[in-house]
């Protein structure tokens, strides 16, 4: 009996991810009671709280050495790919520089354009409960972006996209790691040669950890260089998404019809 056990905890501690350590502790609790470490992923829920009231402002860049010669209509990402937001239950993300870009290719820096808005957060609940229906999980965190940039007057590009995490809650035995990124598929022109609208869709992707199992999933935002923001990906409400997908369908399909 005593040997089987010992084989229990074995197979246990080896079946753990490497990035989230668990103490022997935390491994016992969960081979005693595996329901308790057991996140119900059909419980794992994101829910819009509300805009933020003062978005944290981020710093802008000093742009490099050269002549300006942006092609306007091509928009890149010149700031990062993918980031840490969270890892086992603390944040470690810097939101002043730890961000994503969608600008004119050519353009060193934000700070060499003009007409940027006041910044926007809008503020989500992620929350998780296990097997026997007990929250074990609570984050709240704010998806930050700031619009309406243009070079001497034309076009709508976007800036300082990202994550800020402002609460962390985790029952004792579960780890939390969220990552942020924008893939460079995603980062596009939806408005016309003479009029560039830059977009982007960044994701949040979430790992929820214990010593026997792992759930992980993501969140996809959808943002316009003019304002337009949309989260439609996730465990969001189902009518909420498809509404935001038909809504950007048709907003694409409108662009490249004019390109005809």
């Amino acid at each position: 009996m005593y040997r089987r056990a010992i084989l229990s905890l074995a197979v246990l501690s080896f079946s753990v991810p490497a990035a989230a350590q668990f103490s022997m502790k935390e491994i016992v609790a969960a081979s005693r009671d595996p329901k308790a470490y057991t996140v119900d992923e059909l419980s794992i829920e994101i829910a819009k709280v509300g805009p933020t009231v003062s978005p944290t402002e981020v710093t802008a860049p000093e742009p490099g050495p050269g002549d300006v010669i942006p092609i306007l209509d091509s928009i890149v990402n010149l700031g990062q790919k993918i980031w840490k937001i969270i890892e086992d239950n603390k944040p470690i993300v810097d939101v002043k520089t730890q961000y994503a870009t969608a600008l004119p290719e050519g353009i060193k820096s934000w700070t060499q354009m003009g007409g940027w808005q006041r910044p926007k957060g809008t503020i989500y609940q992620l929350t998780a409960k296990n097997a026997y229906g007990s929250q074990v999980i609570n984050l709240r965190y704010q998806v930050l972006r700031t619009t309406g940039g243009s070079y001497k007057g034309t076009g709508k590009y976007l800036t300082a996209v990202t994550v800020e995490p402002l609460l962390i809650e985790a029952a004792w035995g579960y780890r939390l790691s969220v990552d942020a990124s924008v893939p460079d598929s995603s980062v596009v022109n939806v408005g016309t040669t003479e009029v560039p609208v830059a977009a982007m869709m960044a994701q949040l992707g979430w790992r929820i950890s214990t010593a026997i199992k792992v759930s992980q999933g993501k969140g996809i935002y959808y943002l316009q260089g003019d304002g337009a923001y949309q989260e439609i990906g996730g465990p969001f409400k189902r009518e909420e998404i498809d509404g935001a997908k038909a809504k950007i369908a048709k907003t694409m399909g409108e662009t490249l019809k004019s390109r005809l």
